[in-house]
């Protein structure tokens, strides 16, 4: 089961290291699909989810004033 949840950040914005993107836009964290050629699926080492990648969203209900 998806869990959704709503979170403030601190920004949407990252750094990207793609060739031509200087940065990249994040108005989430997390992904409901688990697609296995994901490419961000290692950020969930960084928040406090225990939930499978592909089990969680965690939408940043600020993300329009940042």
């Amino acid at each position: 089961m998806l869990k959704i949840q709503e979170i403030k950040a601190r920004s949407i914005l990252s750094k990207s290291k793609l060739p031509g993107i200087d940065f990249v836009i994040n108005p989430y964290r997390g992904c409901q699909h688990a697609c296995v050629y994901c490419y961000a699926c290692f950020m969930q080492k960084f928040d406090e989810h225990t939930e499978s990648w592909g089990e969680y969203v965690d939408i940043k209900i600020n993300a329009p004033e940042l």
